[in-house]
């Protein structure tokens, strides 16, 4: 059994695991920035109007 070559494997594979890491934290801000972005931009709603307080109101049943 070689030691060094298992140290060394040991080794790249920490340093993937923690490029993989390092990358998910990065994806991870940016999609939390893109939903604060959204809801940044997202218009309030808007008070109901006469036409649309009783959509829905009356819904006709037939069997």
């Amino acid at each position: 059994m070689n030691v060094t070559q298992s140290a060394g494997n040991y080794g790249q594979e920490a340093m993937v695991a923690s490029l993989a890491k390092k990358q998910q934290e990065a994806q991870g801000a940016q999609a939390l920035s893109l939903l604060q972005g959204a809801v940044e931009n997202t218009p309030a709603p808007q008070g109901s109007s006469g036409t649309t307080q009783s959509l829905g109101n009356n819904i006709n049943i037939h069997v």
